[in-house]
C-alpha cells in the first residue's frame, strides 16, 4: 500500500470517525433540547396551576369574608320578626320585606368583584331599615354623599359589616342611642369613605374584637394590594372609620 492511499484511508476513517461522533453529538443534543422544552413545558404547566389555585383560594377566601357577617343577622332578624309577629304584625311584615330585599340583593352583588358605590349604598340602606325597626327610635342615621362617588366601583359588603359593628359596639349600649353617619368623597384619583358612630366608653362591647376590621383589610389585600388604606380611631365618645379606595369607575 503507497502512502497516498494509506493517508487516504486513514483519512477516511477519522471522517467516518468524525461523521459518528458528530452524528451522535446531534443526536444527544437533540435528546437534550427535548428534555428542556419538556422541562420548561412541565414548569409553565405547573405555574399556570400554581395560579389557578391561587384565584380559586382568592375567590373562596373572599366568598367567606362577605358571607361571613350574614348568619348572626339573619337570626337576630327572625327572632326580631318572631317576637314582633304577636305585638306588631305590620312591623313584623315590614321588616321580613325588608330582611328579603337585603339578602336577595346580597346574593345578586355576591359574585361580582366591583359595584358602584351606589350599589352598596342601597344593600346598607335595605340592613339600616331592618335594624331601625329592632332599635326603634335609638338608631338615627345620616348619609352625606357626594354625588360624584357614586358611580365609583368598590368591593361589594364593604360597608354592611361596618354598618353592623357600629350597631353592635355603640348604638346598642347606648340609653338614648345615636346617629350613625356615612360619607363619602372624591379627592383626585381617591375615593374617600367614613363611618362614625357614637359609642359608651364604659361598655366592655365598645371594645369589639377587631375581626371585622382585620377581614376588611384582608379583603382589600387581595384585591389592591398596598393600593388602599383603612384606619380608624377612637375616643371617649366616637368610633371613626376611614377608607380610601383608587378611583375606578
Amino acid at each position: 500500500m503507497t502512502f497516498d492511499s494509506t493517508w487516504a484511508f486513514e483519512l477516511s476513517t477519522t471522517i467516518q470517525w468524525l461523521t459518528f461522533i458528530l452524528g451522535a453529538l446531534l443526536y444527544l443534543l437533540s435528546i437534550l433540547c427535548y428534555d428542556v422544552l419538556i422541562a420548561f413545558d412541565n414548569i409553565r404547566q405547573a405555574e399556570r396551576r400554581q395560579a389557578a389555585s391561587e384565584i380559586h383560594a382568592r375567590e373562596a377566601e373572599l366568598q367567606m369574608l362577605r358571607t361571613q357577617i350574614n348568619p348572626h343577622f339573619l337570626f337576630n332578624s327572625l327572632n326580631s320578626i318572631s317576637a314582633l309577629t304577636a305585638i306588631d304584625a305590620a312591623a313584623a311584615r315590614e321588616m321580613t320585606i325588608e330582611l328579603a330585599q337585603f339578602f336577595r340583593q346580597t346574593l345578586a352583588l355576591a359574585d361580582q368583584q366591583k359595584i358602584k358605590l351606589e350599589q352598596e349604598l342601597e344593600l346598607c340602606q335595605h340592613f339600616l331599615a331592618v335594624e331601625k325597626i329592632r332599635f326603634g327610635k335609638k338608631l338615627q342615621t345620616s348619609f352625606v354623599i357626594d354625588e360624584q362617588s357614586l358611580a365609583c366601583l368598590m368591593p361589594p359588603m364593604i360597608l354592611q359589616p361596618l354598618l353592623e359593628n357600629a350597631i353592635k359596639h355603640g348604638i346598642r349600649d347606648l340609653v338614648d342611642g345615636g346617629t350613625i353617619e356615612v360619607s363619602s368623597k372624591v379627592r383626585e384619583e381617591w375615593l374617600y369613605i367614613a363611618i362614625e358612630n357614637p359609642i359608651d366608653p364604659d361598655s366592655a362591647s365598645a371594645e369589639g374584637t377587631g375581626t371585622g376590621l382585620k377581614n376588611l383589610r384582608s379583603r382589600f389585600a387581595s384585591l389592591y394590594g398596598q393600593r388602599c388604606r383603612v384606619d380608624w380611631s377612637k375616643d371617649t365618645a366616637m368610633f371613626r372609620v376611614e377608607i380610601a379606595l383608587p378611583l375606578e369607575k
